[in-house]
């Protein structure tokens, strides 16, 4: 088992080493298995179709980034942990070698895939089951996915080079939503002691 696994991640790896070097439309099985170095019929075992390795890329990728939330504290329990956790899981280092590969690889398969519904649904889900943990993360809904809005548009910008933001812009945008997150988790925590206490019944005795 732990064979198998090591040539699926090995064609992976392989798969994402064609798409960034030729292209995601040079993707085929054949070149896959080449730069992995297995058979063709080691690649069919793992990848029947050229779709199938192209949906397991994607769920790579969106495997990586739920790591991310995870290193970064999402499953804490604690309000406003798993939104903080996004925030910093999109915003690190943008200089990092992994950082820029994952970007690189991201451009290219999604606009491998962007055209084919089929094969953007477990993103779409993915993305559904990160909203919702959002907004019940303890803080205004509103405010939650105001944060996640605006780390979703950083790493689309810088995904696709649509005008990426100097690093010390970059930083600043950072402390600004850290900013946001902290008065909403504040408000929030101030709204919830005065609903406690106008659901507060008053004794019979002593209405006026």
């Amino acid at each position: 088992m732990a064979r198998a696994r090591d040539t699926r991640d090995r064609i992976l790896f392989g798969a994402e080493e064609v798409v960034l070097r030729d292209g995601v439309a040079h993707l085929t099985l054949e070149a896959a298995a080449n730069e992995a170095g297995v058979s063709k019929g080691g690649i069919l075992y793992h990848f029947p179709t050229r779709a199938a390795l192209v949906a397991a890329m994607v769920e790579r990728l969106s495997s990586q980034f739920t790591e991310d939330l995870e290193r970064h504290g999402a499953g804490s329990g604690l309000p406003g942990a798993f939104t903080r956790a996004y925030l910093e899981a999109t915003f690190g280092p943008s200089g990092d070698a992994v950082a820029s590969r994952e970007r690189r690889l991201g451009a290219a398969v999604i606009a491998g895939v962007a055209a084919d519904t089929e094969l953007l649904e477990p993103l779409r889900e993915q993305f559904a089951t990160w909203q919702h943990a959002l907004v019940t993360d303890g803080l205004p809904p509103a405010g939650a996915s105001l944060v996640r809005l605006a780390a979703d548009g950083l790493w689309f910008t810088e995904l696709l080079g649509l005008a990426p933001l100097d690093e010390d812009l970059r930083s600043s945008v950072r402390e600004e939503l850290l900013g946001h997150l902290g008065a909403s988790l504040q408000q929030q925590q101030g709204a919830t002691p005065r609903k406690a206490r106008a659901g507060r019944s008053v004794p019979e005795g002593d209405r006026t």
